[in-house]
């Protein structure tokens, strides 16, 4: 696989291998076997916003001309050096970007490089990432980020590359239609090993025939005429012509079973919420109060409150406060029935805590949670048994062990991050369904639209605290 001059975007489901290839390719990990040339160097922007960039603080205190440009394009702040712990999740993605343009490199890798980002911030970083003159490699699930800078597409579907020389959507139209042919195929080999499947079971039936019409077990001891006749099909080798023709049958089976197991593997995907959601101690509210953001800014909101069936999207510019609110909503509710948070970003700590967790359930609750994580486009026991699993399905992990509680609330801060297109429709199109109570965050339009039945929206200002509206 060659990569060229300007931006390439790499596509697969989460789990495919797509962030392990960035690593290999920037000398994070190192190869098995096989080479990479041309990667000498290479800046490579991550997924987590868990640590500051180890060059932050040099940019940050760099004057130059092209850092000016860079502050500027990305609407760096100043006041962000040291103010790393209080930043939205949405600025820090920011300084990364900054901090990775600002490096001197041939080759610059970003991945899920919207993530945490409000719309305002997805255009800035689309124009900072068009102004990388050098080998550029995108890793994303954002479909208008993918369009705005593929010049070429790369797809890892089950372990095999396929590359196009054109945009993401252009590359998928034509993926979509060698699946078509694909499962046209797949078809047409089941149909085939069914033909076969009968057709074995009749020439066994027949070997059956054959061995019994050939034994001389119930010849009597003194009928020399039939025992001849019997030596003399044997000497012939007619006995042997219908094993032979099972053989090859079976032969056949096998080979074809083998072939079909070459063609993509496609899950089913599609989640559902089972069992008895909770439907009193509704509805639950937060009373008209202010919170402070940090040292010079506060969060005022209205009285808020959510009743079962509401499915309440939260809406704003990063930084607006938004994470903040929902933490506070967490600690100041007082939940008396089961309820499921999962927040912007799990920390590799957590993640182990979650992994030991998992361990832990019984088989019946381990096969439920298997299927929970396939239908959202995971293999589960690779995931499980994954030394570096991808934040993706860390996420989707985290959401399958959650609904194993059948919670009455489900609270998700920026869902979408990190997940594969066919997950977020899996886990939209469930939430649509969900007869609980659901608030979420996200800086996704078309989820935001599909699920929500009311909005809180927050807004910043310059003179006086930032507000929370709510629309129905």
């Amino acid at each position: 696989m060659d990569i060229e001059e300007g931006w390439s975007a790499i596509t697969g489901i989460n789990g495919s291998g797509k962030s392990t290839l960035l690593k290999l390719i920037s000398k994070e990990l190192k190869s098995e076997k096989g080479m990479i040339t041309g990667n000498d160097l290479v800046v490579y922007c991550a997924q987590s916003t868990e640590f500051p960039p180890v060059e932050l603080e040099e940019f940050m205190c760099t004057y130059t001309k092209e850092a000016f440009k860079i502050r500027d394009l990305l609407r760096v702040d100043d006041a962000w050096l040291g103010a790393w712990d209080v930043l939205s999740h949405g600025e820090r993605k920011r300084l990364q970007l900054a901090v990775a343009l600002s490096s001197d490199s041939d080759i610059l890798m970003v991945d899920e490089p919207t993530n945490h980002l409000d719309l305002q911030s997805q255009a800035i970083v689309i124009d900072a990432l068009k102004s990388y003159k050098g080998i550029g490699i995108l890793v994303s699930h954002d479909r208008s980020l993918l369009d705005a800078l593929s010049k070429q597409t790369i797809m890892i579907k089950a372990g095999e590359i396929l590359k196009y020389k054109t945009s993401y959507s252009l590359a998928n139209e034509a993926y979509n239609q060698t699946l078509s042919h694909k499962k046209k195929v797949l078809n047409e080999q089941e149909d085939e090993m069914k033909k076969l499947s009968k057709l074995i079971q009749a020439q066994r039936e027949q070997v059956s025939l054959t061995k019994k019409r050939f034994s001389k077990k119930n010849v009597g001891r003194h009928d020399s005429s039939e025992k001849e006749k019997i030596n003399g099909a044997l000497f012939t080798s007619k006995d042997k012509n219908d094993g032979k023709n099972l053989q090859r049958t079976v032969t056949k089976q096998r080979q074809l079973s083998e072939k079909m197991g070459t063609l993509s593997k496609e899950y089913a995907t599609g989640i559902n919420f089972e069992g008895e959601i909770s439907k009193h101690h509704f509805p639950i509210a937060v009373e008209k109060s202010c919170i402070q953001l940090f040292e010079t800014k506060e969060l005022c909101f209205p009285r808020l409150s959510i009743d079962v069936g509401d499915k309440v999207g939260i809406s704003g510019e990063n930084g607006s406060g938004k994470s903040s609110f929902i933490r506070y909503f967490v600690k100041k509710v007082d939940f008396a029935h089961e309820y499921l948070y999962i927040p912007q970003e799990i920390t590799d700590e957590e993640a182990s805590q979650l992994f030991k967790e998992v361990s832990e359930l019984n088989s019946e609750e381990k096969g439920e949670l298997f299927i929970l994580i396939q239908r959202l486009g995971s293999d589960a026991k690779a995931l499980l048994y994954s030394s570096v699993p991808s934040p993706g399905e860390v996420r989707k992990l985290l959401i399958a062990q959650g609904l194993l509680k059948h919670p009455s609330l489900i609270i998700l801060d920026e869902p979408t991050n990190h997940m594969d297109l066919d997950s977020i429709e899996s886990l939209e199109s469930a939430l649509k369904e969900y007869t609980g109570a659901l608030v979420f965050i996200t800086h996704d339009q078309t989820f935001l639209q599909n699920l929500s039945t009311k909005r809180w929206v927050f807004e910043k200002s310059e003179n006086k605290p930032y507000e929370v509206h709510e629309i129905l």
